[in-house]
């Protein structure tokens, strides 16, 4: 994950959010304008990615024309967000039960190969923090099976990490709250 990435996502996801929101695909498949060196996948636009790399970026220092697109790109997510509200949260509701599922593996695997395991904890936790982020996005509460799944998941991941620096890059932590997004304040034992 880097900025540029984000930036990329970001300018290729706004021109398609209409769509992808009141299609019935979860996951919108991007036309990239501008292919990031060494990239052999095509990104997904979700909710849940939208709304992270909109924080991950945030949390930056721009410049002044930076600054502006980021106002811009923000306000076109808003107004789109705003206009089909219900189409939004119901996506990300869905987003929600599908990321718990990628992180519910990935903890499997975690607890079965940490030492492993332990290499992509800083990509893999992606999925914790959009869920994090998913559940401001839906109307109504989640089911509460799913609320119980991730207490509990939450309880193995505590077993199995310590705390420790923030494991993404260092000037997005600001956005990051160590009590809210405490699992990316740790790292695996």
């Amino acid at each position: 994950m880097s900025f540029q990435s984000d930036w990329e996502f970001l300018r290729d996801a706004v021109p398609d959010l209409q769509r992808y929101v009141i299609s019935a695909d979860l996951y919108w498949p991007l036309r990239l304008t501008a292919a990031t060196p060494g990239s052999i996948r095509t990104p997904q636009l979700t909710i849940g990615s939208l709304v992270l790399s909109l924080k991950r970026l945030s949390a930056l220092d721009h410049s002044g024309q930076q600054q502006a697109e980021l106002s811009e790109i923000t306000a076109q997510i808003e107004q789109v967000r705003q206009e089909w509200r219900a189409n939004w949260a119901k996506k990300a509701a869905q987003e929600y039960g599908s990321r718990l599922n990628l992180w519910q593996q990935y903890l499997r695997e975690l607890r079965d190969d940490p030492r492993q395991q332990a290499n992509f904890y800083a990509n893999e936790v992606r999925h914790r923090a959009i869920l994090q982020l998913l559940q401001s996005e839906m109307l109504d509460s989640h089911p509460q099976n799913e609320v119980e799944q991730l207490v509990m998941h939450d309880a193995i991941l505590r077993g199995l990490t310590k705390p420790a620096d923030f494991v993404w890059e260092s000037e997005v932590k600001s956005a990051f709250s160590r009590e809210l997004f405490w699992f990316l304040w740790v790292t695996v034992r």
